[in-house]
Order: structure tokens, then sequence, then C-alpha cells
């Protein structure tokens, strides 16, 4: 909660709707709060996931601040809702604030280390910092948890070929695409992935 309440506040006075009601960011919370406080807990939880939906399209919109201020007040109105504090950290590492990201993604991780979605993403925070051995332990605990997980093996795939190896950056390509037949940017890395292979064969 500490790291939280050091970041920047979100904007309260968004406009979200709320079973067809357009209420402000700070109203919905307010409302799913007194909902909890008089035991009506899935009322106030049908509200709290409404929040979390209209966060998740605007992310995906690239409304990021937007995104941001939901994700931050449904997490510290009820910290049970511990994937809003995993998607603040997804947005720090989209935002190139690579070191804020590991942090709140490890808080997540904490309460749910299971979520190989989480450990996939803090690979990708602490690719960022160019930690790339750790990042590499990320993805492959990622995969360890959901063996079909196609981007941890694409993003497995390129820490390899930064660290120079590359039969096994090749294989995670591979596996990627086997997983995933119409992923372009897998497809993608394993051509270039088996170019430089034939390229350094040749030199």
């Amino acid at each position: 909660m500490a790291l939280l309440q050091s970041l920047l506040v979100g904007n309260n006075q968004l406009v979200v709707p709320i079973d067809g009601q357009s209420l402000t960011l700070s109203q919905a919370i307010g409302l799913a709060e007194q909902r909890r406080k008089a035991r009506q807990t899935r009322e106030a939880d049908h509200i709290f996931n409404q929040l979390l939906m209209q966060a998740a399209e605007w992310h995906r919109e690239k409304r990021l601040d937007d995104a941001e201020a939901v994700y931050r007040q449904v997490f510290e109105a009820e910290p049970e809702y511990i994937d809003a504090l995993h998607l603040l950290g997804v947005i720090y590492s989209q935002r190139g604030d690579y070191q804020t990201a590991e942090r709140l993604i490890r808080q997540a991780l904490w309460e749910n280390p299971s979520a190989d979605t989480y450990h996939n993403n803090l690979g990708r925070a602490l690719q960022g910092l160019g930690r790339l051995e750790e990042a590499a332990a990320s993805y492959q605990r990622a995969l360890e948890l959901n063996p079909s997980h196609a981007m941890a093996c694409n993003n497995l795939g390129r820490v390899f070929l930064d660290l120079g190896r590359k039969p096994e950056a090749i294989a995670s390509f591979r596996r990627a695409v086997a997983l995933r037949p119409d992923y372009a940017e897998a497809c993608s890395n394993l051509e270039r992935a088996l170019q430089r292979q034939v390229e350094d064969g040749a030199s």
C-alpha cells in the first residue's frame, strides 16, 4: 500500500458506466464500499467487476492514465482484487518505468504466486531492466505453470536470442508458433532467428 501511495494519484472525476448510470469514479467506489459495509457482498463485487471491465477496455485502447486510475482505486478500496495491482504494474512497464513495474508485479505475485501471466509480465519488466537471466527464469516459471502460454514462449525466445543462445531461442519460437500458428510476432522472430543462424554458419 505504501508503494501505491508514493505514486501519482489517479483521476477520481472519470465517468464510468455502472448498471446503466454514469457515475464519477469516486462515486462508483463509494457506492461499492457502501454495499460492502451493508454486507451486500454480491452487489459490491458486481460494481468492482464493472469498474475493472471498464479499466481493461481503456487499457486496451491505450488510455493508460484512465485505466491506472480505476485499477488503483479498486485495489485501494478492496485489496483482494490482486489483478488490479498486477495490471498497474503492466501499465508502468508499458510506460518504460520497469523498476516500479517490477515492484508492483512482485507484490501481486506475493499474493498469487501461481499466476502464470504475472510471471510473464514480471519477465517483461526484468527484460526492460536488462536483467536477462532473471527475465528468462520468470518466463520459464510462467511456462511451468502454463505450458500453453505462447507469449511466454515468444518472450523467452527473445531473451535467449539477446543472450546469444540461438538454438534455445529457435526452440522457444518454434514452440510459440506450434501453440499459436497465427502468432505473427513469433513467426517473424523465428524467421529472423533462423536467418541469423544461417548467416552465422556461413561466416
